[in-house]
């Protein structure tokens, strides 16, 4: 099976550093909604789960948890991918996860923002 998903802009900002600290402007912990578009035939709903996102030095790194088809549970199984964050805070990730008898890749799209410096 090979999935496409949409990361939501319901993205937060959990912890970022100052942009004084000669850190990218981007690093941080983010955390937010992951929605994925209904596949025919595999899921009978859009799929929303939490995400965790970790940028440091223009890479990011994500992970979520993989619900089961019908949207009424988890499996056990973490989708992990990556991506490079562009200049202007837009960043495509790509992943995958993979059961006993099954497996995707999927393709996610999100735009970063920081908060004025202080």
């Amino acid at each position: 099976m090979r999935g496409l998903g949409s990361l939501a802009l319901a993205a937060a900002v959990v912890a970022l550093p100052s942009l004084a600290s000669g850190l990218a402007p981007y690093d941080g912990r983010y955390v937010g909604l992951m929605t994925c578009d209904v596949l025919p035939g595999q899921t009978v709903g859009q799929l929303k789960t939490e995400f965790s996102m970790m940028v440091a030095e223009g890479e990011a790194r994500y992970e979520r948890e993989v619900l089961r088809p019908t949207g009424s549970g988890r499996l056990g199984v973490t989708e992990r991918g990556g991506g490079s964050v562009a200049s202007d805070g837009d960043i495509t990730v790509a992943g995958s996860a993979a059961g006993q008898t099954w497996s995707y890749e999927a393709t996610r799209n999100l735009r970063l923002s920081v908060p004025p410096p202080s």
